[in-house]
């Protein structure tokens, strides 16, 4: 290749000025220690005097150049070998377009979230990399690792050998984030842990009128309730002074967390980003009301231009497109919904740049973030 002849040239172009420098080293010394023709010294002229000066100069500079200045064209060479774009990994955070993330990776063989684990139809992984078996009970720490945070799951990881190998070690991160009022009405419709889920545990509710503003405000105040409930009795049952997780024993007869926990659906967002002591460990954070442009600028930047987001309407992943019309906004949430809302995603708006509303929202509001404050 046009590297690989540049590089080979670099290291000619080298070794020639070594030769070059070395010779003119070995006449400086035989002239030193009169190892030159014997004819040339033993009765030296004026002429060979000043040839002899001639070429102890010329000598000279040869190791002058050698050592201290490097030529332009090795310089050159140099810059054309650009190091490998470094391994990406993603971070699943429910609601915020991941599931058509992990298609779009493996469409061009690649394994990202839950690809790595398991097969799944709908997304379209069909080959997991990683040795995993789903426990048949609700566990916060084996159930669903890739939506589990980073740092949350290299404890894990140390503690159960049933997750396998950590997919994020060694990898550039990067996530989507949504505005958490948006997430939070998308959490509704989820056909896993929403009001009326397809596939996940939950009640079915197929009968009744799911586009129902009192349904939908109703439904956020209990799961808010709930997780957050859940979420402190796990934290002060199975974490030590410093925040870590202990090592608990696994089993439908030791322990079952609720769905709502185990799931990991509307966890905080941040939760994510950071680890334990706050540093950023995510290096590349993507916002889902810019998804496309965004995803396609990451791609371009670590050589996968390739790989593009499928079309919501005809490709999206569990996307019911018969009734996308139909859907509800955030802009049904009523006063006592934000309100909760606020409280438990506070983190979320102070850290992600998302605007706060008190009781209503403007006309105006907009759902992208303005000035984040990851640092």
């Amino acid at each position: 290749t046009l590297v690989q002849h540049n590089i080979e040239m670099a290291k000619f172009s080298g070794y020639k000025r070594r030769c070059a420098s070395l010779e003119a080293e070995d006449w400086i010394l035989s002239i030193r220690k009169n190892r030159v023709i014997d004819g040339f010294l033993s009765k030296p002229s004026s002429s060979s005097k000043r040839l002899l000066v001639v070429l102890l100069l010329f000598a000279t500079i040869q190791v002058v150049l050698h050592r201290y200045v490097t030529p332009k064209n090795d310089i050159v060479a140099m810059e054309t070998v650009s190091p490998p774009p470094q391994r990406l990994e993603f971070v699943h955070i429910t609601k915020t377009g991941g599931s058509a993330i992990e298609r779009a990776g493996f469409e061009h063989g690649i394994n990202w979230g839950a690809c790595h684990y398991t097969n799944i139809k709908e997304v379209g992984c069909s080959n997991p990399d990683i040795e995993y078996t789903p426990p048949n009970f609700q566990s916060y720490e084996l159930t669903s690792p890739w939506h589990m945070p980073p740092s949350m799951l290299s404890e894990y990881i140390r503690n159960n050998s049933a997750l396998g190998k950590n997919p994020y070690d060694g990898a550039d991160l990067f996530t989507v984030v949504r505005n958490p009022y948006d997430r939070i009405v998308s959490e509704y419709y989820c056909p896993w842990q929403g009001f009326s889920p397809k596939f996940g545990i939950g009640n079915k509710t197929k009968t009744q009128d799911i586009n129902d503003p009192i349904k939908l405000n109703n439904w956020i105040k209990d799961m808010i309730t709930k997780l957050s409930a859940a979420m402190k009795v796990f934290d002060e049952n199975n974490r030590d002074i410093t925040g870590r997780i202990i090592k608990r024993k696994q089993g439908k007869k030791y322990n079952k967390d609720p769905g709502i926990l185990a799931q990991k659906h509307f966890v905080n967002q941040v939760n994510y980003i950071f680890d334990n002591n706050g540093n950023v460990i995510v290096k590349n954070i993507l916002h889902y009301e810019n998804l496309s442009d965004e995803f396609h600028s990451l791609m371009k930047k670590y050589g996968l231009s390739d790989l593009e987001l499928p079309n919501k309407q005809s490709g999206g992943v569990y996307t019911d497109t018969n009734s996308l019309e139909k859907k509800m906004t955030y802009r049904e949430l009523d006063e006592e919904s934000i309100r909760i809302i606020n409280k438990f995603a506070k983190p979320d708006f102070e850290r992600l740049g998302y605007t706060m509303v008190e009781k209503k929202f403007a006309e105006d509001y907009s759902l992208e973030a303005t000035v984040s404050n990851l640092h």
